[in-house]
């Protein structure tokens, strides 16, 4: 199995379900950014205070732009999150409705579909009275498979704010390991419908590494370079943690 590529490594999916990488494609998550954060502006205007500081000339239009009082869509930790990895979405629809106790679905006979935890595997957990009180699990046509030493790190979508399910993240060794399925909880009793291509579970390949713990008193050079840190932070209006890591990266 061939897991580097022009320089690159390679992290594989794999179905064994024909066209599914045609009509529900695993892509990077850059391409599911959530449609809000794609409506937002990155700046904030504000407007004339006619009673005088901090604001009585305004911050608006080009000015706002380029001023540092940005939304999150300037936050980088925000942005590097939401499009870090890749998005399996839903392979097809999946009708579910639910009272509660009981639970029936319909996928329209797709060859990979729910199967479920006893609410003794979840006891502890606390759950909400509108949540179903069992694990649901949804069967996974991918396998994913990374290069040797490297896990993935499987994750409900971040800032897609949905609300009807929440996919249960995990951590699999997947360099060994590649079929894994997606334990979920329920949250509501209404009947919904998960539309094939919402984005369902976010992949974030890692290197698997061993690390000591050490803490204490930053040394001189670790002061001194904090300093300069928050001196490239405070001295620009916008993209100042995006030049502090290019120049790390060139270094």
């Amino acid at each position: 199995m061939i897991f580097k590529k022009d320089g690159k490594k390679i992290i594989e999916f794999k179905t064994d379900v024909k066209g599914l990488e045609t009509v529900a494609p695993v892509k990077p998550s850059s391409y599911f950014i959530p449609q809000w954060f794609k409506d937002m502006h990155d700046y904030i205007e504000v407007p004339k205070n006619p009673e005088g500081p901090p604001s009585y000339f305004g911050k608006t239009g080009d000015t706002a732009k380029k001023f540092y009082n940005g939304t999150v869509k300037r936050c980088p930790a925000i942005v590097d999150l939401i499009s870090s990895g890749y998005i399996i979405p839903m392979w097809a629809d999946t009708l579910l409705q639910n009272d509660g106790r009981l639970l029936e679905w319909d996928n329209k006979k797709f060859p990979y579909g729910i199967e479920f935890h006893s609410n003794q595997q979840i006891y502890n957990w606390k759950l909400s009275k509108n949540d179903f009180q069992e694990g649901v699990k949804f069967t996974n046509p991918w396998r994913v498979y990374t290069p040797p030493g490297y896990s993935v790190m499987f994750l409900a979508p971040y800032y897609q704010f949905e609300k009807r399910f929440t996919v249960l993240s995990g951590i699999v060794e997947t360099d060994s390991y590649h079929h894994i399925n997606f334990p979920t909880l329920l949250h509501t009793k209404k009947d919904i419908i998960i539309e094939r291509g919402t984005p369902f579970i976010q992949v974030i390949p890692f290197k698997r590494d061993d690390f000591i713990l050490d803490m204490g008193q930053m040394s001189e050079e670790q002061i001194y370079a904090d300093g300069e840190e928050k001196a490239y932070l405070t001295t620009k209006f916008k993209n100042a943690y995006r030049s502090i890591t290019s120049i790390l990266k060139n270094t």
